[in-house]
């Protein structure tokens, strides 16, 4: 499967629409509206995974997870498994391309239509159901192809255990749709997909392309019809600019942090904020502390759907709910899809009295751990179910402890995943650190969650277990709670006094009344005004298909949604590349063209700092090398109050490693060139050079570190010379800079190390080539 995002430097400086997020809302957002002739962008923080790279080994799951503490953040800001710690409830989402599809359990249920009565939604949803919000649901299972576990494939003994619960129970049972495929082929928008392997790793994510995650319908779709698609960028905030919207961000793994540089930006006639329900608030928080106007009702309505996670621990029945990992799935028995079967609860007499209880399964790059946990968890917080068979208990738990998860009382493990109701009464506010948290006192103490427990305990006595509830809900550690499907914060609303955004997404322009921005949409699960007790993604993209529906209408475009068969996308090879992230600054002055030096001088004398925060990307190594353009891609941002008070981005950059000159031989010359956009859309063309020569009075370091400068005020060469100067690397830029060094696209360690050195010979090459040898290099740079 080929990649889906393009390299950050091929940005543009403008879009029709751009998209912030990858998840369900976003990625409907960017699909409908590329198929509606819109230039799109997609802005994702995470990476884009491609599947054989999800992690399958206890140090992968760990150097894929982030964990989001009040004060710190642990881990990489890309890693997939993205954990919130607050002091009510826990938050799990995804962090990649396709958002918390990439790790999610794949279920696609309808809300019951009873949540859709609450008047917490607008009226016009409400009145749409039958309608707008059908026809979305329609389309998103045209996309998303949801089907249940299939009678015809093998017997799951979690599944069947599911069963027996239910029937204990004496509660409604079957398989629900879930978003896997069960046959090999090209999908319905060119992507070839296999068919589900059972191994029970669906959410640490799908390494056999057989899980429909939004790589493999929604988003390709958008790429297909002319989405650009970029990965490792971070939005931050929004900003209106006249009638229009600037979107600024941070890039990810490229050390432009370590130089302090400031964001960049992307202006949009259209924003689609598809972040989620952390991601879209926080954004939108820190765009109302720099002066959007927005509802004081941001972050409110925030649900956990009321999840629930438990487990039933040592049954007496055999469960195999544990995924392979790196075990091949051919050499052992199917685990199958994480969930296959439900205990579907809803439809009480008391809507909020509803809940579901779906079996699942632990992802298999875990599986080390279990043993010692489920034992220590057992000791701790579990109620055995069923008497006079502790002798038998006992020796499936020294099974597992001296075999592995895949015997004993772990192999005999039911993992109960539940949602509900909760309330919705969440909050979410920006903490010291500009980052979102979930402050809801109480919520552990809300009588659903001692229904559900109690429900789960007695599912669990039908597998004659011990029930383990979620170790963080007890009194001693403040019945804290997890959720994997977050909602709220962005809330529907008839008006800015109940909401966020109105019916259609759009965000409220105020404290008071029904003006909404025309231009700025919310499209994900942080616009659901209330939890909806069942896994929500087919509901959210039921919603985000209606409201991009409505917004291409109202500009008179057309969506095109027709699936005829498209060819398979080719799998095109990854290439190796490096990047590194260099920092220079100096002056810059208006004077007789050409004349460096005295630019640098006036522009000292008259303050005209410039500054640049610049990301070299070469994404083929060997062709960095072998070509004699020696030619990379450039991306970052420019200080220059000259040009103008606030940061410039740059676009169109190019980078130009040692390459020859006409009128000497044993000269080589560094060549940047770029365009400068202001926030206000004025563009400015840099050109700039470093000449390498032998000669005296200048040194390998001087040589290697001054910049001659000129800067053109327009796009190209032809406009007016609006100055000239010199920037220099300063000595500890450039040891940051080493440390920015690192290869990119690679498949793996080895082959980063070798693009990194391979890079590292042929600069060093170069040198001696001017220098004429070692002795003379480090000769004429002491």
């Amino acid at each position: 499967m080929s990649r889906l995002s393009k390299p950050v430097n091929q940005i543009r400086d403008r879009y029709d629409v751009v998209v912030v997020g990858s998840g369900y809302g976003a990625s409907i957002a960017a699909s409908r509206l590329a198929r509606a002739g819109r230039r799109v962008c997609v802005l994702e923080r995470g990476k884009e995974f491609r599947p054989g790279e999800y992690p399958d080994t206890g140090p992968e799951a760990v150097s894929e997870t982030q964990v989001d503490l009040p004060g710190q953040h642990l881990g990489s800001a890309t890693g997939l498994l993205d954990f919130h710690v607050n002091k009510d409830l826990n938050v799990l989402v995804g962090c990649g391309l396709g958002g918390t599809s990439l790790i999610n359990a794949n279920v696609s249920l309808r809300a019951e239509p009873r949540v859709f009565e609450d008047s917490r939604w607008p009226q016009a949803i409400r009145d749409d159901l039958n309608t707008a919000i059908e026809a979305g649901y329609e389309r998103a299972v045209e996309m998303l192809k949801p089907t249940p576990y299939p009678e015809t494939f093998p017997v799951l003994k979690k599944l069947e255990a599911q069963r027996i619960s239910a029937e204990h129970m004496g509660k409604n049972f079957y398989r629900p749709p879930i978003n896997v495929t069960f046959e090999d082929g090209v999908n319905h928008v060119g992507v070839e997909q296999q068919a589900c392997k059972l191994c029970g790793d669906c959410v640490s994510g799908c390494n056999y392309s057989a899980k429909n995650t939004l790589i493999m319908n929604y988003l390709p779709d958008a790429a297909n019809h002319g989405a650009e698609i970029f990965t490792k960028t971070s939005v931050r905030r929004v900003e209106k600019t006249g009638d229009e919207w600037l979107v600024h961000f941070d890039l990810h793994d490229t050390g432009r942090e370590h130089f302090k540089a400031p964001s960049m930006f992307v202006r949009a006639g259209i924003v689609v904020l598809g972040a989620g329900a952390l991601g879209s608030t926080e954004i939108l928080l820190r765009s109302g502390q720099e002066g959007v106007d927005l509802s004081e009702r941001l972050g409110t309505a925030f649900s956990g759907n009321g999840d629930v996670l438990g487990f039933g621990y040592n049954c007496d029945v055999e469960i195999n709910g544990i995924g392979l990992g790196t075990i091949p799935p051919e050499k052992a028995d199917p685990v199958g899809p994480c969930i296959t079967g439900i205990i579907d609860v809803r439809e009480q007499e008391d809507l909020e009295d509803g809940y579901v209880i779906e079996e699942g399964s632990i992802p298999g790059a875990i599986r080390h751990f279990l043993p010692a946990a489920f034992a220590t968890f057992s000791k701790l917080v579990g109620e055995d179910t069923d008497k006079g068979d502790w002798w038998q208990e006992r020796k499936r738990g020294i099974q597992s402890l001296l075999g592995g998860a895949s015997r004993g009382a772990v192999d005999n493990t039911q993992t109960y995943l539940v949602m509900a109701h909760d309330g919705s009464a969440g909050k979410l506010e920006l903490d010291d650190n500009d980052r979102v948290r979930v402050n809801w006192p109480g919520i552990g103490a809300q009588p659903v969650f001692t229904t559900v427990n109690a429900a789960l305990k007695e599912a669990t006595k039908a597998l004659g277990g011990t029930y383990i509830k979620n170790p963080t809900w007890t009194p001693l550690l403040g019945q804290d709670l997890v959720t994997v499907h977050p909602l709220g914060g962005c809330p529907m609303a008839e008006d800015a006094e109940h909401g966020v955004t109105n019916h259609k997404g759009q965000v409220f322009s105020g404290k008071k009344g029904e003006d909404a921005y025309e231009n700025l949409y919310v499209m994900d699960g942080s616009v659901i005004p209330r939890s909806v007790g069942v896994n929500p993604l087919l509901t959210i993209s039921a919603v985000a298909e209606r409201n991009i529906a409505l917004l291409a209408a109202e500009r008179g475009w057309e969506i095109d949604y027709s699936l005829p068969p498209v060819p398979v996308i080719p799998d095109v090879p990854l290439s190796v590349g490096v990047q590194f992230t260099e920092s220079m600054k100096g002056y810059f002055a208006k004077v007789d063209e050409g004349d460096f030096q005295a630019g640098f001088d006036k522009g000292k004398e008259d303050d005209s700092l410039f500054e640049f925060v610049l990301t070299v990307i070469a994404d083929d190594v060997d062709r960095l090398i072998d070509t004699p353009e020696h030619e990379a891609a450039m991306v970052g941002s420019v200080r220059a109050p000259g040009l103008s008070d606030q940061p410039l981005t740059v676009t169109e950059g190019r980078f130009n490693l040692f390459v020859d000159t006409d009128d000497n031989p044993v000269t080589k010359k560094m060549l940047y060139d770029m365009i400068m956009t202001t926030e206000q859309g004025r563009r400015y063309r840099f050109n700039g050079y470093k000449t390498v020569r032998q000669d005296p009075g200048f040194d390998l370091w001087s040589d290697t570190t001054t910049l001659y400068v000129t800067v053109y005020d327009g796009e190209t060469e032809r406009a007016p010379i609006i100055g000239n100067g010199i920037l220099k690397i300063a000595p500890d830029d450039f040891a940051r800079q080493m440390t920015t060094m690192r290869a990119i696209g690679n498949k793996g360690v080895i082959d980063g190390f070798g693009a990194v050195a391979k890079f590292g010979k042929a600069f060093v090459g170069d040198l001696l080539e001017v220098y004429g040898g070692a002795d003379k290099l480090f000769r004429n740079s002491s």
